[in-house]
């Protein structure tokens, strides 16, 4: 029930906070059940009556005797400003902000202009596309595709974002010019194995990160919002599959055959010597604070080292559990000292353990009509993106986790 000695602009206020709120969590990137969790809490030290009901591409608010409908489509991750809303929420708990002029606040939060530009984006998805291609074993010249691919999609993700006609073909598209390009730089940097350049070069448009969240709500029994999750991730995968087995078909009758060759990896170390580079580029492709880099780092740093370590001794599975509980654990402890969402550490570390490339490799065998592979591999990526999940909630039993 409503606080009795509220006053009826009193509820307005808190009405269009809650809202407000809402909005924004969702836009910028909060999973469906953590942003209900934060909502509820939310109304519970507001003592406001309130109920909330989160799915992918709407919010439904009750306030009272009245329901509101949001129709909010799910925009890209933007850490800094989920910082600014959580430091919003963490006032309005000490009472040291009004409903008011919370709303008032994270409505302006909409308004301010991004911090980081066209260059600086585009630079971010070659690195991070460089950068995979060393942590999926390949060499310098994957590398060099694949950061030459990631600048392409990058382009590609912008002009995008402009039309949404655009935005509809822009998996399939990615895949065909991430298939064409990684064979046509084949025929010039011999030896190469053009696979690993596509699937490096497009890593930040296959929806592992989705698919990872999708079980996640799932598990927690958020059963509307993680199938509507997980289905839209298998849209992306077969437009993904679809356009880069174009490419692939289409590639040596246009530019050429190549030959089927293994990459050249570099030594051991190149990875961790990456890492730095990588986690600047998350930083900007996660929009996240400058000085927000540090704890990126280590996030990071984290989630590869425990991978690694666990599935040299103890298989991907297990070793990708082992990898998110330890990022679990590390963000949260992040969270904490700093007094900031560990979201900031968590979702970034998260982009090295997901298994959307193995979705692409699935759909590859099964457009070479190799079923069983296909089959095996796409039940692989499963398996490792409930291992991360378990993972997670290991971390959350470890250590009490901080609000999101």
């Amino acid at each position: 029930m409503t606080h009795p000695s509220k006053s009826p602009a009193s509820d307005a206020d808190e009405a269009r906070f809650l809202q407000q709120l809402a909005r924004g969590l969702h836009v910028y990137g909060l999973p469906s059940h953590r942003l209900e969790e934060a909502l509820h809490g939310m109304a519970h030290s507001l003592r406001f009556d309130a109920q909330f009901l989160v799915t992918p591409t709407a919010v439904i608010c009750s306030f009272g005797n009245e329901t509101r409908l949001m129709r909010v489509d799910q925009g890209e991750t933007h850490l800094e400003r989920l910082t600014e809303l959580d430091q919003i929420m963490t006032e309005v708990r000490a009472g040291q902000l009004t409903a008011r002029s919370a709303a008032d606040r994270v409505e302006s939060i909409t308004t301010q202009p991004e911090r980081y530009g066209t260059a600086p984006t585009l630079l971010a998805f070659a690195v991070a596309s460089g950068s995979a291609a060393l942590f999926f074993g390949g060499g310098w010249r994957e590398s060099v595709s694949a950061a030459a691919i990631g600048l392409l999609i990058g382009g590609l993700t912008m002009v995008g974002g402009l039309s949404r006609r655009v935005a509809r073909l822009l998996p399939t598209l990615s895949g065909f010019v991430a298939a064409m390009v990684a064979h046509g730089l084949a025929t010039q940097f011999d030896p190469m194995f053009p696979f690993l350049s596509t699937l490096a070069g497009l890593i930040l448009l296959i929806p592992g990160l989705s698919l990872t969240i999708a079980m996640s709500e799932l598990a927690h029994h958020h059963l509307v919002s993680g199938t509507a999750r997980l289905m839209g991730a298998l849209i992306t995968f077969l437009q993904l599959g679809f356009g880069t087995a174009v490419g692939w078909k289409l590639a040596p009758s246009l530019l050429g055959t190549i030959a089927d060759r293994a990459p050249a990896p570099l030594p051991e170390w190149t990875p961790w010597a990456t890492l730095p580079v990588a986690a600047l580029s998350f930083v900007v492709l996660f929009r996240a604070h400058p000085r927000d880099y540090v704890a990126i780092l280590l996030g990071s740093t984290a989630a590869y080292a425990g991978s690694r370590f666990g599935s040299q001794h103890l298989g991907p599975e297990v070793g990708k559990a082992l990898g998110a509980w330890l990022l679990g654990c590390t963000s949260t402890v992040l969270a904490k000292v700093r007094r900031r969402p560990s979201a900031t550490a968590l979702v970034p570390g998260l982009l090295l353990l997901v298994p959307g490339t193995l979705g692409i490799r699935s759909l590859q065998a099964l457009f070479s009509k190799d079923v069983p592979l296909g089959i095996e591999t796409g039940f692989t990526m499963a398996l490792i993106a409930i291992s991360l999940v378990t993972g997670l909630f290991l971390a959350n039993v470890t250590l009490r986790p901080r609000q999101f």
